[in-house]
């Protein structure tokens, strides 16, 4: 996985991201004001962690938070992803990375170093950035407290105006083979377990998100054995933006389970920023025939009555990393990689 600890385990490094403000609506955008409040290290389980026993093991867990909100356009993103994931391309051939069409934007820092020239003796001290072992993206979606970890993204379809006024306008750059997306699918999906890590999560979460509201832990579709097959919620509307000329529109995530579920899988992120954002981590990745270990988390729009969706968001995400670095740890031990 990643670096290794003093203790001689492997560290697991989490690349965790959050938007900016969205128009006049949502100066404080809550993705950027969760992420931006977490801590650099998962901290240890409390004592009487719901549904924690006997918690299984993990190495310690880093989290590396962009350092600033990604602002909410095309042209920052795209510029922006390809640097997030260098650390993971240092290894690879020189000239198959230098093959990746970039496009230059001063809107967003290239990296931590970046944005904080203090850390940069320190940076240089540990001679290189941690490669990431999986990445969160976070957006916000609609009112409803509902947080959905999506399963797939789109590559096509972007057909709103950004928060600076810009389309996307890939369609008519496709055909050019210096097309960034050139050769990737229409859609592509996470290679981490979602329906698995879901399970997870909600044992970690407080106990109004822990239970279906089907009555079973499993998703409809799901691959858990045993468990039941929860109501399929269908599209729902999330959030509709001002109506004006290119305002943006959320179109309700394709929701797996219960009505009342708090903590859902998506089949949908709704084919602007937050869709955009996951689908530029996962083909970076398919590219290069890496691993797609990355998730986009849909949290609510609203900070909250006192913040306190921002509170719980961050106790939420916390418990996803968990959830997400204990399914890494299993895969290593099915496999025969881990090292204890």
């Amino acid at each position: 996985m990643g670096s290794t600890n003093a203790y001689g385990e492997e560290e697991i490094n989490v690349l965790i991201t959050g938007f900016g403000p969205f128009k006049q609506e949502y100066p404080l955008n809550p993705s950027w004001e969760i992420a931006s409040r977490l801590p650099s290290v998962l901290p240890s389980l409390r004592a009487k962690q719901p549904s924690t026993q006997k918690p299984p093991f993990i190495p310690r867990v880093n989290l590396h938070v962009h350092p600033e909100p990604i602002h909410v356009s095309y042209k920052t993103v795209r510029a922006l992803v390809p640097k997030l994931w260098a650390p993971n391309f240092a290894d690879s051939d020189s000239d198959s990375s230098s093959s990746v069409p970039t496009v230059t934007t001063s809107e967003a820092p290239f990296s931590e170093q970046d944005a904080n020239p203090e850390n940069a003796e320190e940076s240089e001290q540990e001679g290189k950035k941690p490669k990431y072992d999986f990445a969160i993206h976070i957006g916000m979606a609609g009112p409803q407290p509902r947080w959905a970890i999506e399963r797939l993204a789109h590559r096509d379809g972007y057909a709103l105006r950004d928060v600076d006024g810009e389309f996307l306008r890939d369609k008519e750059n496709q055909l050019r083979d210096d097309w960034v997306w050139k050769g990737c699918p229409t859609e592509l999906r996470t290679d981490l377990n979602l329906d698995v890590v879901l399970k997870k999560w909600r044992g970690y979460a407080p106990p109004e998100f822990q239970q279906s509201a089907s009555g079973g832990d499993d998703q409809e579709g799901g691959s858990s054995e045993g468990g039941k097959k929860g109501a399929k919620g269908g599209k729902e509307r999330k959030y509709e933006g001002s109506k004006g000329n290119g305002g943006a529109k959320w179109y309700g995530n394709d929701i797996k389970g219960a009505k009342g579920d708090k903590l859902v899988i998506s089949e949908d992120p709704g084919r602007y920023l937050c869709d955009f954002i996951y689908y530029s981590s996962l083909a970076e990745l398919y590219k290069r025939k890496m691993e797609r270990k990355v998730v986009f988390l849909h949290v609510p729009c609203e900070l909250g009555k006192d913040g306190e969706y921002v509170r719980i968001g961050q106790e939420l995400v916390l418990g996803l990393v968990r959830s997400v670095a204990e399914w890494l740890v299993d895969e290593k031990r099915r496999k025969g990689d881990l090292k204890r």
